[in-house]
Protein backbone atom coordinates (compact mmCIF):
# COMPACT_ATOMS: atom_id res chain seq x y z
CA UNK A 1 0.00 0.00 0.00
CA UNK A 2 1.20 3.50 -0.71
CA UNK A 3 -0.01 7.06 -0.49
CA UNK A 4 0.83 7.77 -4.12
CA UNK A 5 -2.00 8.53 -6.52
CA UNK A 6 -3.66 5.53 -8.11
CA UNK A 7 -3.31 4.75 -11.82
CA UNK A 8 -7.12 4.80 -12.05
CA UNK A 9 -8.64 8.27 -11.99
CA UNK A 10 -12.11 9.18 -10.89
CA UNK A 11 -14.02 12.09 -12.38
CA UNK A 12 -12.36 14.12 -9.60
CA UNK A 13 -8.83 12.85 -10.40
CA UNK A 14 -6.73 10.03 -8.97
CA UNK A 15 -7.93 8.19 -5.89
CA UNK A 16 -5.51 9.06 -3.07
CA UNK A 17 -5.04 8.32 0.61
CA UNK A 18 -6.81 10.79 2.94
CA UNK A 19 -9.67 11.50 0.52
CA UNK A 20 -13.23 11.31 1.86
CA UNK A 21 -15.87 9.74 -0.40
CA UNK A 22 -19.63 9.43 0.03
CA UNK A 23 -21.08 6.03 -0.82
CA UNK A 24 -23.88 6.81 -3.29
CA UNK A 25 -25.43 3.32 -3.36
CA UNK A 26 -29.21 3.63 -2.98
CA UNK A 27 -29.17 1.91 0.43
CA UNK A 28 -26.24 4.02 1.66
CA UNK A 29 -27.25 7.57 0.68
CA UNK A 30 -29.83 7.87 3.47
CA UNK A 31 -27.25 6.53 5.93
CA UNK A 32 -24.82 9.29 4.86
CA UNK A 33 -22.04 6.70 4.71
CA UNK A 34 -18.62 8.34 4.25
CA UNK A 35 -15.43 6.41 3.57
CA UNK A 36 -11.91 7.74 4.22
CA UNK A 37 -9.23 6.25 1.94
CA UNK A 38 -6.32 5.11 4.10
CA UNK A 39 -4.20 3.34 1.46
CA UNK A 40 -4.18 2.70 -2.29
CA UNK A 41 -2.75 -0.19 -4.35
CA UNK A 42 -2.70 -0.50 -8.14
CA UNK A 43 -6.23 -1.91 -8.12
CA UNK A 44 -7.93 -1.22 -4.78
CA UNK A 45 -8.48 1.38 -2.09
CA UNK A 46 -8.53 0.48 1.58
CA UNK A 47 -11.06 2.59 3.46
CA UNK A 48 -12.34 3.21 6.95
CA UNK A 49 -15.97 4.14 7.59
CA UNK A 50 -15.72 7.70 8.86
CA UNK A 51 -19.45 8.30 9.11
CA UNK A 52 -22.50 6.09 8.93
CA UNK A 53 -25.89 6.73 10.53
CA UNK A 54 -26.16 3.01 11.34
CA UNK A 55 -24.91 2.57 14.93
CA UNK A 56 -21.57 0.83 15.31
CA UNK A 57 -20.42 1.26 11.72
CA UNK A 58 -18.21 4.35 12.09
CA UNK A 59 -14.57 3.45 12.60
CA UNK A 60 -14.84 0.05 10.97
CA UNK A 61 -12.56 -0.97 8.14
CA UNK A 62 -14.50 -1.41 4.89
CA UNK A 63 -13.68 -4.21 2.49
CA UNK A 64 -11.13 -3.17 -0.17
CA UNK A 65 -12.87 -1.29 -2.98
CA UNK A 66 -11.90 -1.61 -6.63
CA UNK A 67 -10.54 1.70 -7.89
CA UNK A 68 -12.72 1.37 -10.99
CA UNK A 69 -15.80 1.89 -8.76
CA UNK A 70 -14.63 5.45 -8.04
CA UNK A 71 -14.93 6.30 -11.76
CA UNK A 72 -18.68 5.62 -11.63
CA UNK A 73 -21.53 7.35 -9.86
CA UNK A 74 -21.14 4.84 -6.99
CA UNK A 75 -19.04 7.37 -5.05
CA UNK A 76 -18.84 11.15 -4.77
CA UNK A 77 -15.68 12.93 -3.64
CA UNK A 78 -16.46 15.01 -0.55
CA UNK A 79 -12.98 16.04 0.58
CA UNK A 80 -9.77 15.80 -1.42
CA UNK A 81 -6.41 15.02 0.10
CA UNK A 82 -4.02 17.92 0.53
CA UNK A 83 -0.28 17.87 0.90
CA UNK A 84 1.56 19.51 3.79
CA UNK A 85 2.33 22.71 1.86
CA UNK A 86 -1.36 23.12 0.97
CA UNK A 87 -2.30 22.48 4.59
CA UNK A 88 -0.03 25.32 5.75
CA UNK A 89 -1.53 27.70 3.18
CA UNK A 90 -5.03 26.64 4.17
CA UNK A 91 -4.24 27.36 7.83
CA UNK A 92 -3.01 30.86 6.96
CA UNK A 93 -6.12 31.68 4.95
CA UNK A 94 -8.38 30.17 7.60
CA UNK A 95 -6.69 32.22 10.32
CA UNK A 96 -7.17 35.39 8.27
CA UNK A 97 -10.85 34.64 7.63
CA UNK A 98 -11.61 33.73 11.24
CA UNK A 99 -9.83 36.91 12.30
CA UNK A 100 -12.46 39.05 10.57
CA UNK A 101 -14.22 40.90 13.39
CA UNK A 102 -17.82 41.93 13.84
CA UNK A 103 -21.16 40.30 14.41
CA UNK A 104 -22.06 40.23 10.72
CA UNK A 105 -18.93 40.58 8.53
CA UNK A 106 -19.49 41.34 4.87
CA UNK A 107 -18.13 39.31 1.95
CA UNK A 108 -15.85 42.28 1.19
CA UNK A 109 -14.23 41.98 4.63
CA UNK A 110 -13.57 38.28 4.06
CA UNK A 111 -12.20 38.96 0.57
CA UNK A 112 -9.92 41.69 1.96
CA UNK A 113 -8.55 39.29 4.59
CA UNK A 114 -7.88 36.64 1.92
CA UNK A 115 -6.27 39.22 -0.37
CA UNK A 116 -3.99 40.35 2.46
CA UNK A 117 -2.74 36.76 2.92
CA UNK A 118 -2.33 36.38 -0.85
CA UNK A 119 -0.23 39.56 -0.98
CA UNK A 120 1.90 38.36 1.96
CA UNK A 121 2.51 35.03 0.23
CA UNK A 122 3.41 36.77 -3.04
CA UNK A 123 5.89 39.03 -1.22
CA UNK A 124 7.42 36.04 0.60
CA UNK A 125 7.81 34.14 -2.69
CA UNK A 126 9.45 37.17 -4.33
CA UNK A 127 11.92 37.47 -1.42
CA UNK A 128 12.77 33.79 -1.65
CA UNK A 129 13.69 34.13 -5.34
CA UNK A 130 16.09 37.05 -4.80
Amino acid sequence: MSATPSPVSSAAGPVRARQLWQDMAPDMVDRERMLRVVAVTETHAECVVERDNRPGMAGRKARPLALKRFTTSAFRLIEDAVDDADQILYARFLAALTGVQGTNPSPVEYATAALRVHNELTAEAAKAHH
